[in-house]
């Protein structure tokens, strides 16, 4: 029975503020008003067929109800992402944009983020810079060898473009404490260096293009540190500069009471878990590090410019290193 009440808890976490939970399985059931709120309060038990009905129309694994509590392990979620199968991510990126919208509407809500390399959500307001992580994971596990350019010319790229634009919408009233160490633009700055070592691009251009929108997106990220927000509703947003070398990029969730904890797998793909004991020991991980790390979001203006300025002489020399290159 408590397990049943679980299943209902996420799915009321997952659908619109505007929807009532006993209308949704009303209609989902195709039973009444009356029924629906029996099942959601427990007092009646899912049928079978009522279980799997409820979880294919929702998303949810029935592990994922029954072992929430488990003590020896934690169940994590992973969508394998196809990239030839483009309406498959588009569906992908649907579902972040469905959770970042969950996580909107909640009151109490906040992203702690350790950033290996840079954010996601940074780099999707730069669809090229999207598309060319998504080059660079197709390239490594399909082993495709063809140009970014010509990757890029088969993709279906403006519905992608506005999923972009609606998450990057919705990170921006999203408060977020995320922490870089001086090498989290190095991920990018060598996968750029390496593709153009190595053909991945037709030219020069659309190298020079790339690193173009990266100097812009630190110059974003830095224009919020300095005024300590983000968006045009002010939204609080801390950047914190870590000395210790990070573990990976750890991406964990506070919607309402609960978390979820992101770990990034191979450029763009990753795990997820609702495991509270195991959220709340990345969060104590995470707190730690920041307490050990400098806050340069509206404070330390020297930290601050000596980290932006270190960033940007990277992109500088790349740039110039291909546009002395003879090709």
């Amino acid at each position: 029975m408590e397990e049943q009440i679980r299943l209902f808890e996420i799915i009321k976490a997952a659908i619109p503020n505007n929807l009532r939970l006993a209308d949704v399985v009303e209609e989902v059931l195709g039973v009444s008003t009356d029924a629906a709120y029996r099942r959601i309060r427990g007092e009646k038990l899912l049928t079978f067929a009522e279980l799997v009905k409820m979880c294919r129309h929702f998303n949810v694994s029935v592990d994922k109800v029954i072992h929430q509590k488990t003590e020896q392990g934690a169940l994590f979620g992973y969508t394998t992402i196809d990239i030839t199968d483009q309406a498959g991510y588009r569906q992908y990126v649907k579902g972040i944009l469905n959770l970042m919208t969950r996580m909107q509407a909640s009151p109490e809500k906040e992203l702690l983020f350790t950033a290996l390399d840079i954010p996601f959500y940074h780099l999707l307001k730069f669809p090229e810079l999207t598309f060319f992580k998504l080059y660079c994971w197709d390239d490594t596990v399909n082993r495709t060898r063809i140009t970014y350019e010509d990757f890029r010319e088969k993709l279906d790229r403006e519905p992608l473009v506005k999923l972009y634009e609606q998450i990057t919408n919705v990170y921006s009233v999203i408060p977020a404490k995320e922490i870089w160490t001086h090498q989290t633009i190095d991920t990018i700055i060598r996968l750029l260096e390496y593709h153009f070592e190595t053909g991945g691009f037709s030219g020069k251009n659309t190298a020079l293009l790339l690193l173009q929108q990266l100097s812009q997106l630190m110059d974003n990220v830095q224009q919020n540190t300095e005024t300590g927000f983000k968006g045009e509703k002010h939204t609080p947003s801390a950047l914190y500069l870590s000395s210790v070398e990070l573990e990976n990029n750890f991406l964990l969730m506070r919607i309402g009471g609960r978390m979820s904890c992101s770990i990034k797998l191979y450029t763009i793909n990753s795990i997820t878990t609702e495991n509270q004991s195991l959220c709340a020991e990345t969060e104590k991980w995470i707190l730690d590090l920041i307490s050990k790390s400098v806050l340069i979001s509206g404070t330390s203006r020297k930290e601050r410019f000596r980290f932006f300025q270190l960033s940007k002489n990277k992109i500088a020399n790349l740039v110039n290193k291909i546009e002395m290159a003879v090709m």
